[in-house]
């Protein structure tokens, strides 16, 4: 059953492409960053809404909500920043962080450049429900050693979730605060009314409207792959099933054929044995 979607003006935070739009604003994208990592950032690189990678036309390519870069005073990249709204829980979302940052990857480093040069990676995941269902409304993750949990693996890289219907948990005010806004829709500090006043400007935007169309399109288009490439996938399945089911017959005839060869073979030896045990007992032999 296809979801209704919603009219553009009312189009909220929270869908994808709202996101991407307000949230590749630095101005944006910086004091939100700072406030749910708590870290400091120096400056960033215009950030890239709906950035497409493809690293080869037989792979899974990845579109990324907003990608961002850190960069230090000479212009070096320090920090790269993936930050998803995901709405839906489609139980991959794990695995989906684990392509993500190899595709980060992919592209941080040029061919012969040394390991070492991998700088670090957040990967920032925002919904609405506890994917975990451990009752958190925030989950760090990052490498530690099983055994001795003291011992980080230091790969550098980091993913977070946040929980925005649970942002009553929250302790820190500034993680709350922009949580509540997802949730509500509801600015309460200067941080989340430049957000929502984004928002409201873009709902109100003709050309933005035309973007988001063309973006819809899009993801009709890929949906639209992805479904055929599934089914001509399980078409492929059936036929090989098919041929297998086939090829077992066709090996169970054999098998049939050949122990009834066999069965016949071991009459004509019987009556062969009894026949030289009559001519033995008449002398013939």
């Amino acid at each position: 059953m296809e979801t209704k979607r919603t009219p553009f003006e009312q189009l909220p935070i929270t869908d994808r492409f709202m996101f991407a739009m307000v949230f590749s604003h630095k101005e944006i994208a910086r004091p939100f960053l700072e406030a749910v990592l708590g870290i400091k950032i120096h400056e960033l690189r215009d950030p890239e809404p709906e950035k497409t990678v493809e690293v080869s036309p037989f792979y899974k390519g990845i579109r990324y909500d907003v990608f961002v870069k850190e960069t230090g005073p000479n212009g070096e990249t320090l920090r790269s920043f993936d930050i998803e709204m995901q709405i839906e829980d489609t139980k991959e979302i794990p695995k989906r962080t684990r392509y993500y940052q190899a595709m980060c990857d992919s592209e941080a480093l040029n061919k012969g450049e040394v390991y070492y040069n991998l700088k670090e990676l957040y990967i920032v995941f925002l919904c609405p429900e506890d994917i975990f269902g451990q009752g958190k409304a925030v989950y760090r993750f990052k490498n530690l050693e099983v055994d001795c949990p003291k011992i980080e693996l230091g790969d550098l890289c980091f993913k977070n979730f946040y929980i925005f219907n649970k942002y009553r948990d929250v302790a820190e005010k500034s993680i709350r605060e922009y949580l509540e806004y997802f949730a509500t829709r509801r600015p309460n500090s200067p941080e989340t009314e430049n957000i929502d006043r984004l928002v409201k400007w873009y709902q109100a935007d003709n050309e933005t409207r035309k973007r988001y169309m063309t973006w819809q399109q899009e993801i009709d288009i890929a949906v639209d792959l992805e479904r055929q490439r599934a089914n001509d996938a399980e078409k492929r399945f059936f036929e090989a099933k098919d041929r297998a089911d086939k090829a077992e017959a066709h090996a169970s005839e054999e098998k049939a054929r050949a122990n009834k060869a066999e069965a016949h073979a071991n009459e004509e030896k019987a009556r062969a044995d009894k026949y030289e045990k009559m001519l033995r007992e008449l002398g013939k032999l």
